[in-house]
Parts: structure tokens; sequence; C-alpha cells
């Protein structure tokens, strides 16, 4: 191999590894999709739900999670009754920048979490 396919074969090993290095999956983080305003938006409104939240002694802010994508918030979490989901979703929605509100929150409540507990508690082992 002369000096000259050396240099070469080198240079062609440095492209492709640049090339992996600089693809999407190299470069694994949570938010890569999002431009820089679309950071700075959503954290500002999560903040401002999150503050809402902890000052309304009517929401259970301890037990709502709050994912937020592009304005689009997301509420998840298990709650005692249909005010405290009622209210999270209004002060939520009431938020600037929020475009909708994905409502996830499980009412403790409801019948249909009664029925699933009953059914998980059937299979249940003591421990």
């Amino acid at each position: 191999m002369t000096k000259l396919q050396t240099i070469g074969s080198l240079l062609l090993c440095l492209n492709l590894s640049a090339c992996v290095a600089s693809s999407p999956d190299a470069t694994a983080g949570r938010e890569n999709y999002k431009n820089y305003g679309e950071k700075i938006d959503d954290t500002r409104i999560l903040n401002f739900i999150r503050n809402k939240f902890r000052t309304d002694p009517l929401i259970p802010s301890n037990a709502i999670h709050i994912s937020i994508d592009r304005g689009i918030v997301q509420l998840s979490g298990f709650i005692m009754d249909y005010q405290e989901a009622n209210m999270a979703v209004l002060s939520a929605q009431g938020a600037p920048g929020v475009r909708d509100v994905i409502n996830n929150l499980i009412v403790r409540s409801s019948t249909d979490y009664a029925k699933r507990r009953t059914n998980v508690e059937k299979y249940s082992v003591p421990r």
C-alpha cells in the first residue's frame, strides 16, 4: 500500500466517524427535536403551571405529573376526586402559551378505578 493510499483510507475513516458522531442517535437527548425557542417556551409554561398548582390549595401538586411538548400539556397521576381534576385542567388551560391540555388524571373515587382496583387485588398475593 502506498503512502497516498494510506492517507486516503485514513481520511475516509475519519470522515465516516465524523458522520456517525453527528447523527441524531449519537447525540442522545430527550428534546433534541425542539429548537431553542420551543424549549424556552415549554420551560416557561411548565414553571408557570407548577407555581399555579403549588399556590392553589384545591390542587394536589405533589400528585400530578406535568409533561409539555410545544405548548401541549399532559397531566397524569392519581387524584382523589373530579373537583381536583377539573381545577388542574382549568389551571393548566389558563396558562399563557398553552395550546391544549391532555387529561390523563385518574380519579380514585371513580367507579372505573374501583373496578380496576378490585380486579388487581383479586390476583394479588399477600407479602
